[in-house]
């Protein structure tokens, strides 16, 4: 059981390792420029280990963003018997970014960053989706209304980065709620936090 528990421990540090060295990377060139090398020389780790866990550079930033969808979409209902709120992910992927500042930076500001978009915008919009259908009504379609609402966030995080940076998480999230509400919602969504 030591012998176990030792190993899972390794293994995260390694995993913990890798995905620091290609956020720092990412921060300082660019996710398209980013090599294998440059990753494993900056983690310490041989190339060998790198495959031991993860086939590409893809898979090792697919596996980091596994830990931010545990962050921004947590188990468990809400106990007051409204419905869910599909604009939940907001206020902790806000927060997030925001401890982030850097990498953040780099992701929205550079515009050439598309595949870590395109991994942020699938995950939202896959936590947006298992929270949609009671929201949908007036015969418009669920993914225009995923494809909206995700849209809107990341539209909203880049303004924020780059225009205003000085506001807050909360600000921001009290923005997005303002001017995202998905159709037949607002009478039944939950309130945002207070501005």
């Amino acid at each position: 059981m030591t012998m176990v528990t030792t190993q899972d421990r390794r293994v995260r540090r390694t995993r913990r390792a890798l995905l620091d060295a290609l956020l720092a990377l990412m921060a300082e060139k660019g996710y398209e420029e980013v090599t294998i090398q440059d990753i494993i020389d900056r983690a310490d780790v041989g190339r060998s280990t790198f495959y031991n866990h993860y086939s590409n550079k893809e898979d090792l930033l697919k596996d980091g963003f596994a830990d931010l969808r545990l962050l921004i979409d947590p188990s468990g209902g809400d106990a007051s018997g409204r419905p869910p709120d599909p604009l939940r992910f907001s206020l902790p992927l806000l927060r997030h970014l925001d401890e982030q500042r850097q990498v953040a930076m780099t992701v929205f500001g550079a515009g050439r960053l598309h595949p870590v978009l395109a991994v942020i915008e699938g995950l939202l919009a896959d936590i947006v989706r298992g929270e949609l259908p009671a929201f949908t009504a007036g015969g418009i379609p669920r993914e225009a209304v995923v494809g909206h609402i995700i849209g809107s966030h990341l539209a909203l995080v880049q303004w924020w980065l780059m225009t205003s940076p000085d506001s807050t998480p909360e600000e921001v999230d009290a923005i997005f709620r303002a001017l995202t509400r998905p159709p037949g919602a607002a009478d039944r969504m939950p309130p945002g936090p207070p501005g």
